[in-house]
């Protein structure tokens, strides 16, 4: 058995994130925060209050450090990204 830590990639398959992030407590902040987003080519699936869920083709995708470098330069606090292969 093999095991890789960066498995085969389809640049055509969805990868979502789901970012932790502080600072989304009001509906203009939030609109701010989905602003960003998309304009970093993302597909907001969900935000709520300290968590938003994004989808990125791999072809596209801004990856962990440019979705935390991006909101915080909004002023928004990330603490933690988590990226899932879907």
């Amino acid at each position: 058995m093999t095991t890789s830590s960066s498995p085969d990639i389809n640049p055509s398959q969805l990868l979502r994130y789901i970012v932790q992030v502080d600072g989304l407590d009001t509906p203009e902040r939030i609109g701010e925060a989905r602003e960003q987003l998309t304009g970093l080519g993302l597909l907001v699936d969900r935000i709520e209050q300290g968590e938003i869920e994004v989808a990125v083709s791999q072809g596209v995708n801004p990856g962990a450090d440019g979705i935390h470098d991006t909101l915080e330069a909004a002023g928004f606090s990330v603490i933690n990204i988590q990226a899932d292969a879907s």
